[in-house]
């Protein structure tokens, strides 16, 4: 039985993955992979070809194949005639204790029986830690290696076997878009006739067609062939209106937005396909939907296809997925992705700063271009600013969004740092169980304490419903009266828009006179990340007891006494922290002080905005 059959599971944990001497991928180094992976970069960087190498590995569609002379990098030519078993791609997936018990069942060499006299060989022990490492060659089949067990104990053919059926297959879409025009079924299947079949030579929306006959079990030739009598013709129209239902039900499970009923229309050889919104009642013809709408239904029937409507058990590969979605659209897409991420693993590229999710940094991979070859950099941290542009953007660090914040619940924060700090602990917050920031409430950083009147002012002024969060010290406190004196008085003047004031350590329960985002977490924490981030050893008792009680200015005061620097680096002091980001998975990977502390932040803002 295979492991698909024994239990209901979760997508195989997918680790990571590497790609060589492919295109400008000369080594893309080891790349580590979480349940969602967001690759961040400009175009031409190399996102594509990193997937596509990828992809080839383990292809839903079988017996696709490297070609030397289109996947061997340009600036090595020489080198191509020498390319067979060359190393393209390689990849990990590690393996639960169940799928490690599956695959010894499967794959075992068994222990031949003891001679007469002999002691029997002992069985060997099931591993704790296993993984299956597939690789890829020029010119070779992938190969399927079982990693962590006994040297002997497994037979290569069968951990082949086994792997073959429960390894996730590669899912890779890159052509969402179909114009849902109408189809002459006849000349679609002459242009199939003309490529001898292979689907891969046609059209994005000839293959979509064809992908939307197979979800219905329709067969081209017989479908024609039916219309051509009238017995014929009537069998054909139950096909389409069972195919109609079940593209309906699929597409239901992807797209939540509201209820939509799809009927596929066939008169002669002429293929339409109507889409009806269940509180309108009246079906439009898909060509007429708007581009992100077409865009979602090509996305979730190739999915289907792929899946067998299982939706499940794969390693999705997206490129540029909502680019045609609106904002909301976008969004909405993100909470898709966490929906099937349950059961898949999903690997996409974006340069949409809204296809990034805050909370969950540690999913960013950023895709350069160093030398004209590609280089990866995990994290959200790069010396490069086209691919950080994104970044920036999604952290509203740049770019007119006005817009967008005029239809939000809007809470101004101090900078960049606290949007990053806030959302990764209101989504780990989340996970735990515990209160974590409303999706109502948009973070918008400001450019520092001393900018956020200015930011209240323009907030107050186009009448959004806002708030402002402040470090609890004397900048913050100097914002505090500025907004009061200036603005708030203005309110008076409205009838029901608000504005909220809130104090971060007041908010935290904090009993510290000064509080700023660092302080959410232990002392502790912060001089760990000062000492990783300087090279230094310092301690909690080193520090000055007098003056500030905040951990930023009491390091920075011993910093400059004691080791002469000017001032105290922030930044990079947060970006070791935003490492540390990196590895929380949950709740209970936080300080339990952090865990205290942000949690009574997000209650305090969650009822002041109601």
């Amino acid at each position: 039985m295979d492991y698909n059959q024994c239990q209901e599971m979760q997508c195989m944990k997918f680790a990571g993955f590497r790609v060589q001497n492919f295109r400008n991928i000369l080594d893309s180094g080891w790349i580590e992979a979480n349940r969602i992976t967001a690759f961040v970069g400009q175009n031409e960087a190399g996102k594509s070809n990193l997937f596509e190498a990828l992809y080839v590995l383990n292809p839903i569609i079988p017996d696709i194949e490297y070609s030397v002379d289109e996947d061997w990098p340009v600036d090595r030519w020489e080198g191509r005639k020498d390319a067979e078993g060359e190393p393209v791609c390689e990849a990990r997936f590690e393996l639960n204790a169940a799928e490690i018990a599956s695959l010894f069942s499967a794959a075992r060499v068994p222990i031949p029986a003891p001679a007469d006299g002999e002691d029997p060989v002992p069985e060997p022990q099931l591993p704790t830690d296993a993984s299956l490492n597939l690789t890829k060659w020029y010119g070779y089949k992938t190969e399927h290696k079982a990693v962590g067990y006994p040297e002997g104990a497994l037979d290569p053919a069968k951990v082949a076997e086994w792997a073959t059926k429960n390894v996730p297959k590669f899912v890779y879409i890159r052509d969402y878009e179909m114009s849902g025009a109408q189809v002459e079924l006849d000349q679609l299947y002459q242009r199939l006739t003309n490529v001898g079949g292979k689907r891969h030579q046609l059209s994005n929306e000839d293959q979509t067609v064809l992908i939307i006959l197979d979800l219905a079990n329709i067969d081209l030739k017989d479908f024609i062939e039916k219309g051509k009598t009238a017995e014929g013709r009537t069998n054909r129209s139950f096909d389409k209106r069972s195919a109609s239902k079940y593209l309906t039900k699929q597409f239901s499970e992807l797209w939540r937005q509201k209820e939509v009923e799809f009927d596929i229309e066939i008169d002669g050889p002429t293929l339409n396909i109507f889409a009806e919104d269940a509180n309108i009642g009246m079906p439009v013809r898909l060509h007429r939907r708007s581009t992100g709408f077409r865009w979602y239904v090509s996305f979730a029937w190739k999915f289907t296809h792929a899946t067998k409507g299982d939706f499940k058990n794969c390693v999705l590969l997206l490129e540029e997925p909502g680019v045609h979605l609106h904002f909301t659209g976008q969004r909405d897409l993100l909470t898709v992705f966490d929906r099937l991420s349950a059961n898949n693993t999903i690997l996409y590229t974006t340069h949409l700063a809204s296809m990034v999710d805050l909370a969950h940094p540690e999913r960013v991979r950023i895709v350069e271009s160093r030398d004209h070859h590609l280089s990866i950099t995990q994290g959200i941290v790069s010396q490069q600013k086209e691919p950080m542009a994104v970044i920036e953007q999604s952290l509203g660090l740049t770019g007119d969004q006005s817009g967008i914040l005029g239809n939000r619940q809007v809470l101004i924060v101090e900078g960049g740092d606290d949007t990053v700090v806030l959302n990764k602990l209101s989504g780990l917050l989340k996970s735990g169980g515990k209160e974590g920031l409303s999706d109502r409430v948009y973070l918008w950083p400001a450019h520092g304490a001393q900018k956020t009147p200015m930011y209240a002012g323009f907030a107050i002024g186009q009448g959004w419903d806002a708030g402002v969060l402040l470090d609890s010290d004397e900048a913050g406190n100097d914002a505090k009266s500025k907004i009061t004196e200036l603005y708030l008085p203005k309110l008076a003047e409205g009838k029901e828009q608000k504005f909220r004031t809130l104090m971060l350590g007041q908010a935290a329960g904090s009993k510290k006179t000064d509080f700023a985002i660092e302080d959410l977490f232990p002392d502790a924490f912060y001089v760990d990340c000062v000492n990783k981030a300087y090279g230094l050893a310092i301690k909690l008792d080193d520090l000055p007891q007098d003056g500030s009680d905040m951990i930023t200015k009491r390091v920075e005061h011993l910093l400059k006494s004691r080791y002469g620097h000017k001032k105290l680096d922030k930044r990079t002091v947060m970006a070791e922290m935003w490492k540390r980001f990196d590895t929380w998975k949950s709740v209970d990977d936080l300080p339990k002080e952090a865990v205290q502390h942000s949690e009574k932040v997000f209650k305090v803002i969650n009822a002041a905005f109601g």
